[in-house]
């Protein structure tokens, strides 16, 4: 809660920065004073242990040149040894004791010489005794034939006396005479002198100081732990030298002191020892740090105090803010209606107040306008639901099954891209033995689009009775979208005709995808001629495509939202995806597998990209079995014509067509092809005339197609049948009156490959009293 306010959070953040400068200010400074107080103090310390070797040396040399005169002397006075040894030792307070120890005779017989030994005892007075009469012979002691080969003075090691109860140290020099050595002078030593020098020294505080032996024991020690001890194997590394050096040891081995030191080491001349002056590192640096402390926490007061001052001085200046602050939470709610604080100075914060003021105004009216339009665009998406149903009712059912033979079975899909698109599809029955389907996309989207789509589909219907072919349709839809279509709006559409009996499909393309069938082997891509779209050019022509559907084959009919569906990289979904997908279907599938596939597939692809474009499915099926039927071509020349009925009337008798219809089948097809043959053929020209026989349980259907001029019998006149007919005055148009009476149903088409007349004769029924 206290840091919310923007004077509290600049108060801090001026603290923090302070500090941050302070504090990297104070350790760039406290490295620079390190550094120098390093330095001195290694100038301090060396000097210190420089003259501390050179006391010990001063020491240690008094103690040599003694015994190196008492053995000169010796050497010729050797019944005054004793005297001698008492006299140097009352007057060099630093040795503990003296011997003059000679060589025994070579002859066992002779006694050992006598060789005086003066000690001190611990009220100072002095004794001897000799030492030829020890249990242990001397002659066979180390320190007695080490010392024969001291004929300049040698350390020996140092050793803790039983009887004295102290440590002490040999110093050996050989008694020569003429040359050989007849004897040694030895003096123990003591070193209390020398740890009386250690301590005495003008040590830092938290220094210590030691020697170290030739073997790199500790002689002496500010540490009495450590006497007589054996010197880290570190130290010894770094004491190898026979120089004056300075080293840090990451750890001590006195345990009284902790973290890193620096050792600041000398020499000793005339021995093989090393004087040490060990200072801790954190004492050398503990004065600048209590410093640098004090500093930075009188820094820290002194910014406390700045970021006191600042606060004040920011909560005084921001207050109006504060008040802006609670007014814009007022606005936040939807409220709008209270009063700002007056502006005092023409400041940035009086500027700010003037601008809350009029911001408050304007976003009033900007609201009102808001909800202006929220209303509307309420309005306008209940309109567009209710087209949405509206579209949605234009359109036949997904699921269409043939009622009445079961031959044939209808899936569709639609997809809008928004609430309402231009994709379309429809099917309806032309007559109880013809399919009519269609599929469409217009162009553009939303509400044009479908609107022109509703208009499509309304023509189509209304203008399919009349044209009986999809040829036909699309010519005139197109006449029909093309008038009034300022807006250039288009459509493409791609119609079939499926013969609910043969399953024969007749195909025509508007610029519309091509169709795929399925069922037997891989998917085929059907491309044939496609005229142009509907709605731009009015003398556009639609080229027919036949083919019959086997039983299990689909027909699949889509739009290219299907193809053109893209994925975030771009990538269109493609025919031979398409196709693809269509391949994985088993040929077994029931109608709907091929769209929920193909549509699944798609979604799979584009994953969560948005839709671009409509997407329409329609798969038609065909379940009809292949009808039995022979087809018989005829040279347009009556013999021929006359043969041909008469191979036809035969086949038919082996069809078991009954006796009492073959003769009315005979007359009309003998009507009708003489017609075609006289009239059919004005310039002359040879061609055939194909007649298509298919009998059927209860009903015979024949096709006569011929390349002839175009000729549509239904829609000849019925003649006038008053009076007697041998006297009628005009001639002809009995007979196709005739042919239209005697046939149960007679249709007419003309597509691209001539006139198509559909016949179709049922049988009679049978007389019950005659069975």
């Amino acid at each position: 809660m206290v840091l919310r306010s923007i004077a509290s959070r600049t108060a801090l953040w001026v603290l923090v920065g302070s500090t941050v400068v302070l504090a990297a200010m104070g350790a760039l400074l406290f490295g620079l004073t390190r550094a120098q107080i390093l330095e001195h103090t290694h100038h301090e310390a060396a000097s210190l242990a420089a003259n501390a070797g050179s006391q010990i040396q001063a020491r240690i040399d008094r103690i040599a040149v003694s015994a190196q005169m008492l053995a000169a002397i010796v050497a010729t006075r050797q019944d005054d040894a004793e005297p001698l040894l008492r006299d140097t030792l009352a007057a060099n307070l630093d040795m503990d004791g003296l011997a003059a120890v000679f060589r025994p005779s070579s002859n066992p017989a002779d006694a050992p010489p006598y060789s005086p030994f003066v000690h001190r005892l611990d009220d100072s007075t002095l004794t001897s005794r000799d030492l030829s009469h020890d249990p242990n012979p001397y002659w066979n002691n180390n320190w007695f034939l080490g010392g024969l080969g001291c004929a300049s003075g040698c350390w020996q090691r140092p050793f803790f006396s039983l009887s004295r109860h102290r440590q002490l140290i040999n110093y050996s020099i050989a008694i020569q005479r003429n040359g050989y050595p007849i004897g040694i002078v030895n003096a123990d030593v003591t070193l209390d002198w020398l740890h009386q020098i250690l301590g005495n020294l003008d040590k830092p505080a938290g220094a210590y100081a030691f020697v170290l032996d030739s073997d790199g024991d500790y002689l002496a020690h500010d540490n009495p732990d450590l006497v007589g001890k054996r010197g880290a194997p570190a130290l010894l590394d770094a004491l190898a030298s026979d120089h004056a050096e300075t080293m840090r040891l990451p750890v001590a081995q006195n345990s009284q002191v902790r973290g890193p030191i620096w050792i600041y080491s000398a020499p000793i001349e005339g021995t093989r020892w090393r004087l040490g002056l060990a200072v801790p590192e954190y004492r050398i640096y503990a004065g600048v740090r209590h410093i640098f402390l004090l500093s930075l926490a009188l820094g820290l007061l002194a910014l406390l105090g700045v970021a006191l001052i600042t606060l004040l001085t920011i909560r005084r200046t921001m207050a109006p803010l504060g008040v802006l602050a609670d007014r814009a939470e007022h606005v936040a709610r939807g409220e709008l209606d209270f009063e700002l604080p007056p502006a005092r100075r023409p400041d940035e914060v009086g500027r700010l107040t003037e601008s809350f003021g009029h911001m408050r105004r304007e976003l009033a009216l900007h609201l009102e306008d808001l909800a202006r339009v929220a209303r509307e665009k309420q309005r306008l998406a209940s309109e567009l639901e209710i087209a949405h149903q509206i579209q949605l009712g234009l359109l036949p059912n997904a699921h269409y099954l043939d009622a009445v033979c079961a031959h044939f079975e209808l899936h569709a899909a639609l997809r809008p891209a928004r609430a309402v698109g231009g994709d379309l599809y429809s099917y309806f029955m032309l007559d109880p033995e013809r399919f009519f389907v269609m599929v469409g996309d217009v162009s553009d989207k939303g509400i044009p689009a479908a609107l022109f789509m509703a208009q499509t589909i309304t023509l189509a219907k209304a203008l399919a009775p009349r044209a009986q072919t999809p040829q036909n349709l699309l010519r005139l839809l197109n006449l029909e979208l093309c008038r009034g279509n300022d807006s250039c709006m288009f459509v493409t559409l791609l119609c079939g005709l499926l013969d609910t009996g043969s399953g024969s499909l007749v195909l025509a393309s508007a610029g519309h995808e091509p169709p795929i069938l399925c069922g037997r082997g891989a998917p085929q891509l059907l491309e044939f001629p496609t005229g142009a779209v509907l709605g731009l050019y009015e003398d556009s022509d639609y080229p027919e495509h036949r083919l019959r559907l086997h039983q299990g084959e689909t027909l699949l009919m889509y739009t290219d939202g299907i193809t053109e569906a893209n994925n975030h990289g771009q990538q269109m979904y493609g025919i031979e995806r398409t196709v693809e997908s269509l391949a994985q279907v088993p040929p077994t599938a029931a109608t709907a597998v091929y769209i929920e596939r193909l549509l699944g597939d798609v979604d799979r692809f584009v994953a969560d990209a948005a839709q671009a474009d409509d997407i329409t499915l329609l798969a038609l099926t065909w379940h009809g079995a292949a009808l039995p039927g022979t087809e018989i071509c005829v040279d347009n020349q009556l013999l021929d014509v006359f043969a041909a009925l008469d191979r036809c009337e035969h086949l038919l008798q082996e069809a078991d067509v009954p006796a009492s219809l073959l003769g009315g089948m005979r007359l009309v097809l003998e009507e009708l092809m003489v017609n075609t043959v006289e009239y059919g053929y004005p310039d002359g020209r040879a061609s055939q005339i194909r007649l298509l026989l298919q009998p059927q349980p209860g009903v015979v259907t024949i096709e006569l197609i011929d390349a002839g001029i175009a000729f549509d019998p239904l829609q000849s006149a019925a003649p006038t049948l008053t009076g007697d007919l041998a006297d009628r005055e005009q001639v002809g148009g009995l007979g196709i009156h005739l042919a239209r009476t005697m046939t149960d149903e007679m249709r007419y088409t003309r597509d691209a490959q001539g006139n198509h007349l559909l016949l179709r004769f049922t049988y009679p029924a049978q007389d019950e009293s005659s069975s």
